[in-house]
């Protein structure tokens, strides 16, 4: 791998902790339901390099978040999420690209993201009325979805500019 494109990786490896951790901060109406901020990195290596960086930066992301917290619960729901989203995004951008824009992509990714950590938060507590929390989950996750997706767009087609990809 070239150095640039490693250095480039692991940006978006910490910038994604950075706004994972920082939006763990903020207050939220519902349990769950977050900006989704961290995944514009993930997405941005997916428009700039492939769906193996793009897996590369969630993965990456997702065990040094368990990594400082500790808590395996949300890192099973990160990995299950982020491991169906990234696939969902993966397929719609390198077959169907010029029929979806990247903030539907990103939309996407954010319903597949949500049904992943339900299934898992379902597997584990043994309950599968959690999926009732889907509808809410869904709503947010279109919202912050197309804001990820724009904020992917607008980054990876800067970044694409300094650095000559």
């Amino acid at each position: 791998m070239k150095p640039q494109k490693l250095t480039t990786l692991a940006l978006f490896v910490s910038l994604s902790m950075v706004f994972s951790f920082v939006e763990g901060l903020l207050p939220m109406p519902l349990p769950g339901i977050k900006l989704g901020a961290a995944n514009v990195f993930a997405l941005t290596a997916l428009v700039m390099y492939g769906p193996k960086e793009a897996f590369t930066v969630m993965l990456l992301r997702v065990l040094a978040a368990w990594l400082l917290t500790g808590n395996s619960f949300s890192m099973l729901c990160s990995l299950a999420g982020g491991f169906l989203s990234t696939t969902i995004m993966a397929l719609i951008y390198t077959k169907f690209t010029d029929s979806f824009s990247l903030p539907w992509i990103s939309v996407a990714g954010a319903w597949a993201f949500n049904i992943g950590q339900l299934l898992v938060a379902s597997a584990i507590i043994g309950d599968a009325r959690v999926i009732y929390y889907l509808m809410p989950l869904i709503l947010a996750g279109t919202a912050a979805g197309w804001a990820v997706g724009h904020m992917a767009r607008i980054l990876s087609g800067r970044m694409k500019i300094i650095l000559n990809v």
